[in-house]
C-alpha cells in the first residue's frame, strides 16, 4: 500500500483520514444523543463529545490541506449525475465538518459550560445565554441530523457502487485490491 494517492487509488493517509473521520462521526453522533438522556455522566459524555467534535474540525483542516498537496485519483467512468452527487456530498461534508463543531462550541458556552478538548479547557467565546442557547441547540441538532442523512446516503452510494455497479469506487478508499476492468 502506498502512502500517497495514485491516479488509480487513494493512499494510506487518505484512507486513514476517511475511515477515522467516519468512525469519529458515528461515535460523536451517538454521544450527542446520549447527552439528552444520561444525566449521571453528563459532563464526562459532554467532554468526550466536544473533544471528538473538535477533532473532526482539526481533521477536516488537515484533510483539506492534504487534498491540496496530494493528487486525487482519476474519476471512474460513471454517469455524470452520480459524479455530481458525489461532488455535492463531499462539499456538504466539509461544510458540516466545520459548522457542527463551531455550533457545538457556541452551544456549550451558551449553556454555561466550558469546552474541554481532552481535558484542556478552551477559551469561552460567548457567555451563558438561555435564549440564544435554545436556538443554537436547535441548529446544532438539525445540522447533526442532516449530517447523519448525508453520511447514510454516502454509505448507501458506496454500497451501490460496490454491489450493483460493481466498480472500484469502494475499493479505492479501502485496503481491498482493485478489480481489473
Amino acid at each position: 500500500m502506498k502512502i500517497l494517492n495514485s491516479k488509480e487509488k487513494y493512499g494510506l493517509i487518505s484512507i486513514i483520514f476517511h475511515w477515522l473521520m467516519a468512525l469519529i462521526i458515528v461515535v460523536t453522533f451517538i454521544l450527542g444523543l446520549n447527552l439528552k438522556y444520561n444525566y449521571q455522566y453528563y459532563y464526562e459524555v459532554l467532554i468526550l463529545h466536544n473533544s471528538l467534535g473538535i477533532t473532526i474540525l482539526l481533521l477536516a483542516i488537515f484533510r483539506i490541506a492534504w487534498k491540496f498537496i496530494n493528487i486525487k485519483p482519476s474519476p471512474l467512468p460513471n454517469k455524470k449525475l452520480l459524479m455530481k452527487l458525489a461532488t455535492l456530498t463531499h462539499i456538504l461534508f466539509y461544510i458540516f465538518f466545520f459548522a457542527l463543531p463551531l455550533s457545538g462550541y457556541l452551544l456549550t458556552n451558551l449553556q454555561g459550560d466550558i469546552v474541554s478538548f481532552y481535558g484542556i479547557d478552551l477559551p469561552e467565546i460567548l457567555q451563558s445565554n438561555n435564549d440564544f442557547k435554545y436556538y443554537t441547540h436547535i441548529v446544532h441538532d438539525l445540522l447533526g441530523n442532516i449530517l447523519l442523512v448525508i453520511f447514510s446516503l454516502h454509505v448507501l452510494g458506496a454500497l451501490y457502487h460496490h454491489f450493483v455497479i460493481r466498480d472500484n469506487t469502494l475499493r479505492r478508499i479501502t485496503f481491498l485490491k482493485m478489480k481489473k476492468n
